[in-house]
Order: C-alpha cells, then structure tokens, then sequence
C-alpha cells in the first residue's frame, strides 16, 4: 500500500466532502434520506475538512488517519440514531450507513498501518 498516496487521496476526498456539507447541509440530508439539522451537518463537514488538511500537511499522518476513523464512528452513531427516527428515506439512509461502516474500515487499517510504519509516507516520497 501506497501510504503516502493514500494520505493524499484521503485528504482531498475529506476536504471535498466537508466543503459539500458545509456548502449545502440541507442538501446533503435529504440526499441521505435524514433530518440533520443544518448546525450538526455543517460541524460533520468542518470536521472533514481539517482531517483532510492534516493528512495533506507535511506531518505524521497516524493521528490524522485516527482523526478520520474516529470521525467514522461520530457519523455511524448519528446515522443509527437518525435510523431509529421515523425517516422518510431509510434505504437511503441505510446505504450512506453500510457506506460509511465500509469507510470506517478503511480507515481504521489505513491509521493502524500509519501508526506502525510512520516513516514510510515520508519515504515513498523520496
């Protein structure tokens, strides 16, 4: 694994999500068939976009792949709890839930392989 293309990759793709959902909040609710208010949808972006801009900074990544896991987790409890609601789009909701438990994976190898080799970023780049 390419982790410093991943680190990249990761960073662009957090920081273009979080721009999205602090952009358009409501859009991106009705789009994953829940009710977030504006403030909560807005805050879930800012969060993506200052891990994207930590893993794209020329530092260790390890706490910034954990930043993004533990945000995972922030964004599958409040997809479960928004499920529990009576939602007008539950399949949607449950594909962004299996979409970001997926994700959430992903990350979760990605920081722990960040953590036991956090020099190879640095190395791949040379």
């Amino acid at each position: 694994m390419d982790l410093l293309a991943v680190k990249r990759t990761l960073g662009l793709l957090s920081i273009a999500a979080g721009v999205v959902a602090v952009a358009a909040p409501d859009r991106v609710s009705r789009f994953l068939g829940l009710r977030f208010d504006d403030q909560a949808m807005s805050a879930f972006g800012a969060r993506e976009i200052a891990s994207g801009a930590g893993l794209l900074a020329p530092v260790k990544p390890g706490p910034w792949f954990w930043m993004r896991a533990g945000g995972d987790v922030m964004d599958l409890v409040a997809l479960g709890r928004a499920i529990g609601r009576a939602e007008p789009r539950k399949r949607a909701a449950y594909v962004a839930l299996g979409a970001v438990a997926a994700i959430a994976v992903f990350d979760v190898v990605v920081a722990a392989r960040a953590s036991r080799h956090p020099h190879e970023d640095r190395q791949a780049a040379q």
